[in-house]
């Protein structure tokens, strides 16, 4: 995946060093997946991960280690949307290079040989939902959704890191969760009926 070794200096200390490394390699992973659900390119996805790690070694080595987190998904989040800013304008002046390649990343976390037929098409369908529902939801309801859900960050930190209020936050996560549930049991009804 992603290799990032950050170089000691005669000013930085040799344990905020270790933290960084640290800190990279436990979130390392967890930014691909959102990069590339956001983007739906793995290519791009890294690009902007690893744009992501240089700018925040840069700007916030010597922050708190405490901060980090939230620090580092606002700069993740910001770069998703300005690399959606960007590539908007490229597709309206060269819409005809538009890709359709788009690969499922979320599939990747069952190995085929754990479950049977029927329960792969059923677990396929149900993430196939999700994955579709997530696409949809509005960039900070998504946003919301990647930081308490996924990451597990708290109310607090998702909010410094999405740069609002913490009441913000609940009202995009309440919503992107009545979204997800609304598509969800509309699946199961057509699936089921």
């Amino acid at each position: 995946m992603i290799t990032t070794a950050i170089a000691t200096s005669k000013t930085q200390p040799m344990d905020n060093t270790l933290k960084l490394n640290q800190f990279f390699v436990e979130n390392e992973k967890k930014a691909y997946v959102i990069a590339n659900m956001s983007l739906k390119n793995p290519d791009d996805a890294l690009d902007v991960v690893q744009d992501v790690m240089i700018k925040f070694v840069e700007k916030y080595r010597k922050k708190d280690f405490s901060d980090w987190a939230s620090l580092f998904y606002r700069m993740l989040h910001n770069r998703i949307t300005d690399f959606h800013r960007k590539n908007t304008q490229r597709k309206s002046l060269f819409s005809f290079f538009h890709n359709e390649d788009e690969e499922n990343v979320i599939d990747q976390v069952v190995e085929d040989n754990e479950i049977s037929i029927l329960q792969k098409l059923d677990y396929q369908q149900q993430i196939q939902t999700l994955q579709d529902t997530l696409n949809s939801l509005p960039t900070r309801q998504l946003q919301a959704f990647i930081c308490r859900i996924w990451e597990g960050l708290s109310v607090e930190d998702t909010a410094k890191s999405m740069k609002c209020s913490q009441g913000s936050v609940k009202t995009h996560l309440f919503r992107a969760l009545q979204q997800i549930r609304t598509q969800i049991e509309f699946n199961e009804e057509s699936y089921n009926g």
